[in-house]
């Protein structure tokens, strides 16, 4: 079952993805809003306490 969501926000989980890295999903109409595909390239940059995650020129 689908986990509710509005259009502010939605929760996730953080997961190990191998030994050294961590990971977390993100909807996927949110990808697909922001017109990214399989294999872009993404910057993440911290800004105070939070990540942002953006796609790369």
């Amino acid at each position: 079952m689908a986990r509710p969501e509005n259009h502010r926000s939605s929760k996730r989980t953080l997961s190990m993805a191998g030994k050294k890295s961590y990971a977390v999903t993100l909807p996927v109409a949110e990808i697909r809003r922001l017109g990214w595909t399989k294999g872009d390239g993404l910057l993440v940059r911290r800004f105070k306490d939070r990540l942002i995650i953006e796609k790369e020129d």
